[in-house]
């Protein structure tokens, strides 16, 4: 029989001091009592303690009482050991103590045995330090995801392999008009109105088996989405793909582009406008960058003008196309108007066409941008008889 403080006679035999003193998991042995009566090596390296000095100890040596922790270690060694693996894997994590007086975050897994006709208990420990706070980190990094998530201005949905929706952040229920509980569970096809959904379906299963662990969605058709009450409305969609512990998700990140692409409409009708007056202007006007450069010109322009594609870019004053004796070269009439122009200076310019009984009356105009620098500068030019 083993007497308290001896340690049990069979874990030391040749066999035990090859596999079990050896194994990479510390293993302890106790009597029901809670008793040490055997350790191997790897206790002795991870937690600090020589085998003398634990056998015949009790547990609590390696597990003090702690307030926080509802159950006494020692108690529960039974129901432990009775336990599968499964519930030991989720529940029984213990902080126990070393021998310089640190704690050490262990994961624990008990089974009982006979050891010659006496009930062992058999525990292994496994430094859990690592995992555990990568899962604080993790825990962390997911709560953070999440406040962001239902915070964020852009909808948010998250949906399975099977397309069911299983994430509905805020911005999503304001933007389609759904409680979050009206949704979780349901096919995603109800926010997509009905004409578009097999098409999205196919885009869905195609970006599953594509490389790619993002994409745009409006890259290849405008995404269209469908509100509680019917009205379908234009968005703007990037999709990106998860797959964690075997299972596949989609994640969409939305955003209504119903005002932006009105503004889109309404900047391009009011350029068409501006467009037509620019280009059936009975005046010659011509665009010049802050440095007397064209950049544009009118279709009066080229009529009164001998202006040309070939002269944009170069400066006014370098081109005939005034035809007139003060035009060309620097330093003449029209050099000097465009350089007090490009000091925020306008002016109103006259020049003789060559060769004819006619006469040019130029206007030339500063135009600042947002901060008050000269971005472009605007020339006007109008054809008079001469007396």
């Amino acid at each position: 029989m083993t007497h308290v403080g001896e340690p049990d006679d069979e874990l030391r035999s040749d066999f035990f001091s090859l596999v079990v003193r050896n194994l990479p998991e510390a293993v302890i042995v106790t009597r029901p009592d809670g008793v040490i009566t055997y350790v191997n090596s790897t206790t002795e390296s991870l937690l600090g303690y020589s085998s003398e000095e634990l056998i015949g100890q009790p547990m609590r040596k390696l597990v003090p009482p702690d307030p926080s922790r509802r159950a006494d270690p020692v108690k529960w060694l039974a129901k432990w050991a009775a336990a599968s693996d499964l519930e030991q894997s989720r529940f029984l994590e213990l902080t126990a103590r070393r021998c310089d007086g640190t704690d050490l975050t262990a994961e624990v897994r008990v089974r009982e045995g006979p050891i010659e006709g006496q009930q062992r208990y058999f525990i292994t420990v496994r430094d859990n330090t690592e995992r555990r706070l990568a899962q604080i980190a993790l825990k962390d990094a997911n709560l953070r995801a999440e406040r962001l998530l239902l915070v964020a201005a852009d909808a948010t949905v998250t949906i399975d392999s099977d397309h069911r929706i299983i994430f509905f952040n805020p911005a999503a229920e304001r933007m389609f008009g759904f409680n979050v509980d009206e949704v979780i569970g349901q096919p995603l096809s109800i926010l997509i109105p009905s004409q578009f959904r097999d098409d999205h379906d196919s885009q869905v299963h195609s970006f599953a088996q594509s490389k790619s662990p993002s994409r745009l969605m409006s890259e290849r058709a405008e995404v269209q989405g469908q509100r509680r009450n019917g009205d379908v409305f234009p968005l703007e969609a990037t999709i990106t793909r998860v797959s964690a512990g075997g299972r596949l998700t989609f994640t969409a990140q939305l955003r209504d582009v119903t005002e932006r692409n009105r503004t889109k409409a309404e900047l391009i009708e009011r350029e068409r406008r501006i467009r037509a007056v620019f280009d059936n202007s009975r005046e010659a006007i011509v665009l010049l960058d802050p440095n007397g450069r064209i950049v544009e010109a009118n279709r009066s322009a080229h009529t009164l003008t001998t202006l040309g594609q070939a002269e944009i870019g170069r400066p006014i004053w370098e081109t005939a196309w005034l035809g007139g004796q003060n035009a060309p070269g620097p330093g003449g009439a029209l050099e000097q108007a465009v350089r007090k122009a490009e000091a925020g200076v306008g002016g109103i310019l006259t020049i003789d066409r060559a060769a004819q009984r006619a006469r040019l009356s130029i206007t030339i105009t500063p135009i600042p941008g947002q901060d008050e620098t000269i971005q472009y500068i605007l020339v006007e030019a109008g054809e008079t008889q001469v007396p």
